[in-house]
Order: C-alpha cells, then structure tokens, then sequence
C-alpha cells in the first residue's frame, strides 16, 4: 500500500507543475530584428537553407532520417525568423 500511496502524491505533484506551468504565459518578442539585424538574419537563413540542400536525410526512407529531416527543418526555421 505505500507504493501506491507514494505513486499517487508523485502523480499529484506532477499534475500540479503542470498545471500551474501552464497557466502564465510567455512574453513574446513582437519586435522585428530586435536581436539580430536584417543582414544577419538573411546571411544565417542562406547558409542554413545550403546545408539542408546538401543534406542526405530523406523523409521517406526510416525513422532516424525522418528526425534528422525534421530537426534540419526547425533549425531553417529558426535560422530564418527575424523574431528570434
């Protein structure tokens, strides 16, 4: 009985960083180019759409290239938002 005990106060206590991680929201920057500046955003988001063209993932052939394909797709993203 004590380990069901301990999982349920474990489970409670997680529902409850959720919950309560949930419930404030982040500012969000609405500011264009106020990190980095138009020139650097453009150059990062180049050099990133290069290396993804010379890349051998392939979406279609198994899980790990699917990842890879995916994570190279995010870092584009990134590489390209001028909000970042």
């Amino acid at each position: 009985m004590s380990k069901m005990k301990r999982l349920n106060f474990l489970t409670i206590i997680l529902i409850g960083f959720i919950i309560s991680g949930c419930s404030s929201p982040k500012a969000k920057n609405t500011i264009p180019y106020k990190y980095r500046t138009e020139a650097q955003v453009k150059m990062e988001c180049e050099a990133e759409i290069a290396k993804n063209q010379q890349s051998s993932a392939n979406a279609g052939s198994d899980a790990g290239n699917f990842a890879m394909g995916f994570l190279e797709a995010m870092m584009q993203d990134w590489a390209c938002d001028p909000l970042r």
